[in-house]
């Protein structure tokens, strides 16, 4: 069951972009990103309420949750869905997916993460590889390089704020909760840019946005906890490091993306700074 799990969370994670990039004709970005999670919450709270876990909650839980919501959902999955738009899907995953370099990088310079040889090692493989896949090298970057960059800092920066959070509390309840503030943010940006958040132009793309809102942001979530509690939260955060070259596999296969020798290079070794920055896999003991 675990590594079933295991596979399913990398398939729907890693087909977000794939799947997402053929919708960009027909919906705003951020309208998309606000009703894919809708469902996506309507699934996981059908699963909290199944589970009936009980929910203790604090002001400085509710406040924690509310700040992880608008850093995941609100800013990097719409930075995310705003890169998919403007550039290659395979592209914004490989980007988005380096996120473990950001982390350690912002941990490090606000005290918060120990440098290590391996980490500096990692940072400097991770870096290399971001500057080929961005083509950095040619001085010239498209808005949805620098929309992608922007999604894996903000989601960095979600993931330090959830490990310092320390919340103690159930990671459904902890999506459906920090969701709702997130959408909630999301929808007053809407209103206040004036973008009409009727799901109306997804009429004729219905499969596609069930798959991206029921599948991706809802199942997928639920099969990322349970390959966490069979297998341990380590071995299962390979899910990240494994998610861009399924992704660019994916692109090819599904969007007829090109890619190039330096995009490759990159590729490897963002995958490679991505991994030792992560730190070592241990073996859980679930």
């Amino acid at each position: 069951m675990g590594i079933l799990s295991f596979v399913i969370t990398l398939l729907l994670f890693a087909s977000m972009e794939v799947a997402s990039k053929p919708l960009m004709g027909s919906i705003d970005p951020l309208v998309l990103t606000f009703w894919r999670f809708v469902c996506g919450a309507a699934v996981l709270g059908i699963v909290m309420l199944i589970r009936k876990k009980r929910v203790d909650l604090t002001f400085r839980k509710v406040l924690v949750l509310a700040m992880m919501g608008i850093l995941n959902t609100f800013l990097s999955m719409s930075f995310l869905q705003l890169a998919v738009k403007n550039t290659e899907a395979c592209r914004a995953a490989t980007i988005f997916g380096s996120n473990p370099v950001f982390v350690v990088l912002i941990a490090a310079v606000i005290g918060w993460e120990k440098y290590t040889k391996r980490k500096g090692a990692g940072l400097l493989l991770g870096v290399a590889g971001l500057i080929l896949v961005t083509g950095m090298y040619t001085l010239k970057i498209d808005s949805g390089t620098i929309y992608a960059l922007l999604a894996s800092i903000t989601f960095a920066l979600y993931i330090i704020l959830s490990r310092k959070a320390s919340l103690n509390t159930d990671p459904i309840t902890v999506n459906v909760i920090s969701f709702a503030f997130g959408l909630t943010a999301l929808a007053v940006w809407l209103n206040a840019s004036g973008i009409p958040m009727s799901p109306a132009p997804l009429k004729s793309e219905i499969p596609s946005f069930l798959f991206l809102g029921i599948g991706v942001s809802g199942l997928g979530y639920v099969a990322f906890m349970v390959a966490i509690r069979k297998l341990g939260a380590g071995n299962v955060s390979t899910v990240f490091l494994l998610k861009p070259a399924v992704a660019t596999v994916l692109a090819i296969l599904f969007l007829g993306e090109r890619i190039t020798t330096s995009f490759v290079i990159g590729l490897l070794l963002a995958g490679a700074g991505s991994y030792l920055v992560a730190g070592k896999i241990k073996k859980s003991r679930a």
